[in-house]
């Protein structure tokens, strides 16, 4: 029962997610890059080579290692960017989570889906009563892959006693 109020801890927005809305957050990652770039710029100057290579300064002397901070920053701003593709208010991946987390629990302890039963449950819990059997069965196929790893979760969280007991 204690899953049922996780369906309700879905404020996905940007401002949530990453304190900002999603046009500040794209211009900052566009800002890491702008700083990776001057860092590139700085780092190719006459000055920092002199004070890297010639004098080896114990500052800059990490300057010319194997990653530099502008490759990091521009792997940094990549990350962000492709999270900003996966997460968010529109693709809702705590509400997939719980929804898979749901299905998981049903699906180990029945080995069966029950997507009727299931759907009525998300239906009543989220206040959508057009939650049909139907499209349950169509988000569970299209998230197979999340369910799955979901059941494994459920096998780790559960007492080895318990695991045992049922296949005795």
């Amino acid at each position: 029962m204690s899953l049922l109020e996780l369906a309700f801890w879905s404020d996905e927005s940007w401002k949530q997610l990453v304190g900002m809305d999603l046009r500040r957050f794209k211009r900052e990652i566009g800002n890491i890059r702008h700083c990776a770039d001057i860092i590139d710029r700085l780092n190719r100057s006459d000055l920092v080579y002199h004070v890297s290579v010639e004098v080896q300064l114990p500052q800059f002397i990490e300057v010319r290692r194997l990653q530099t901070l502008s490759e990091q920053l521009r792997e940094y701003a990549d990350t962000l960017d492709s999270l900003r593709r996966v997460f968010g208010p529109k693709s809702r991946p705590r509400l997939h989570a719980w929804k898979a987390w749901i299905v998981a629990v049903v699906t180990e302890d029945t080995k069966a889906p029950h997507d009727r039963e299931v759907s009525a449950l998300i239906g009543a819990v989220l206040d959508e009563p057009k939650y049909s059997e139907k499209a349950h069965q169509k988000w569970r196929l299209d998230h197979i892959d999340h369910i799955k790893l979901m059941r494994k979760k459920v096998l780790q969280r559960r007492p080895k006693s318990s695991l045992q007991s049922i296949t005795n």
